[in-house]
């Protein structure tokens, strides 16, 4: 099987030609989608619409890695959550392989930046969302472990609600905020209304809600009706919809790759991975 790059270089008719398709994934991970989408001969225009930052008050968060070793669990929900808790892990001195622990992923992305911080992670769920990950983890946690859970600020309460309701102690931390980055809404919405964008994708509930928010001044009754809405997974769809916008395209794999897989079923052309 080729690689996406070997793809693009070798196909003489690529599934993206003539296609520009929005991306508004936070500035920092975009660039692989960016990439992707070029491989496949589509323009990418980059509409990053989140900013992560640190904390206001790490006191909560100090206290969790200093007492670390009482936890039996550590759950983590996205690689922005593994890179902010280990980075302030570093800052306090804190070897974060001496955690001795079990830990769970909610993706194989997750999963891998924490194995490349030295942790072995020994749940990560088929379907890469909460729900998934409390499938797969029944069967592992026992009622009355401590569970820790580094999130960010807008992250959904379903995990630890459920978690509760196992029997868990359950103790959530902030390890970044998610604020809203508007600055190339002026740009976005230009290119919107000149009907240059054929597709917007959108990662994560937070993406749909910023991008509403950013677009507010913009916004008329039909002004994405030619444009496909595409979204990672049905959590996202559903903010989607509650929001006003007309969804084309859900992944039936919640990551990246489902993601581009599903758009180019909707726009009329193969699985990549097929092609490739």
């Amino acid at each position: 099987m080729m690689s996406g790059e070997a793809y693009a270089k070798t196909s003489a008719s690529k599934p993206l030609t003539g296609k520009c398709v929005m991306v508004t994934r936070e500035r920092s991970q975009a660039r692989e989608l960016v990439e992707q989408i070029e491989a496949l001969g589509g323009e990418a225009f980059a509409f990053p619409l989140l900013k992560m930052i640190p904390p206001l008050d790490y006191k909560q968060l100090d206290e969790a890695i200093r007492t670390l070793d009482t936890y039996d669990w550590l759950i983590f929900t996205s690689v922005n959550g593994v890179r902010f808790f280990c980075e302030r892990m570093d800052g306090l001195g804190v070897a974060v392989q001496d955690y001795a622990g079990r830990v769970a992923a909610v993706g194989p992305k997750t999963a891998a930046a924490l194995e490349e911080r030295g942790l072995l992670v020994e749940v990560i769920p088929s379907d890469f969302v909460a729900e998934g990950l409390l499938t797969s983890l029944q069967t592992a946690l026992l009622a009355g472990q401590r569970v820790l859970l580094p999130r960010a600020d807008i992250a959904r309460k379903l995990l630890p609600e459920k978690l509760r309701k196992m029997g868990m102690d359950v103790t959530e931390v902030d390890v970044y905020q998610t604020v809203i980055d508007a600055d190339m809404a002026p740009q976005a919405a230009e290119r919107l209304q000149r009907g240059e964008i054929d597709a917007i994708l959108f990662t994560s509930s937070s993406t749909v809600s910023h991008f509403v928010q950013a677009m507010s001044s913009w916004i008329t009754p039909t002004w994405l009706d030619r444009v496909h809405i595409a979204c990672i997974g049905p959590i996202t769809a559903q903010t989607a919809q509650k929001l006003g916008l007309q969804v084309n395209v859900v992944a039936q794999e919640y990551t990246i790759d489902g993601l581009l897989d599903a758009l180019l079923k909707n726009l009329g052309g193969e699985s990549h991975d097929k092609q490739i």
